[in-house]
Order: structure tokens, then sequence, then C-alpha cells
């Protein structure tokens, strides 16, 4: 986002940010984030679910993670 969006979407709240930056995620990276954060699986219980390695589990959730951070940034910066 940039600061020429119109003032109505730059102050929307930071909820709506934060969806709006997991929506950049892909569905396989909001799955494997949402058994890791909301369903509280370990990396290997999550890694058995999807048919991963454990490793790739963790790749995936750093990989999302900074994704959505860097989202929130511009978001912030936009706003």
């Amino acid at each position: 986002m940039n600061a020429r969006l119109p003032l109505s979407v730059r102050s929307l709240p930071a909820h709506v940010h934060a969806a709006a930056a997991l929506e950049s995620l892909t569905a396989h990276e909001r799955s494997v984030l949402s058994l890791v954060l909301l369903e509280k699986l370990s990396s290997s219980e999550t890694a058995s679910v999807l048919g991963m390695t454990v490793k790739q589990v963790e790749r995936v959730v750093a990989s999302a993670l900074d994704t959505v951070s860097r989202e929130m940034d511009a978001l912030r910066r936009a706003a």
C-alpha cells in the first residue's frame, strides 16, 4: 500500500491491516501458520498432518511470518 490510497483505506483498524497481510500469503502458508499458531501443533505434528518434513514446516513458518511482517510494515508506513 502507499500514501496515494484514500484516507478511508489508510485509516483502517490494525486488525484489518493484519487480515490484509495474512491474505498476501498462499493458502498453504496460511494452513501451516493456522496449525502452528492457532491450533498449537508442534512443527512435528504439523509436518505429519500436512505430509511435510519438520524442516519444511519451519521454513514455511519463518517465510510466512517474514512476509506478514513486511506487509504490516508497508501498511503502517502507508497510513
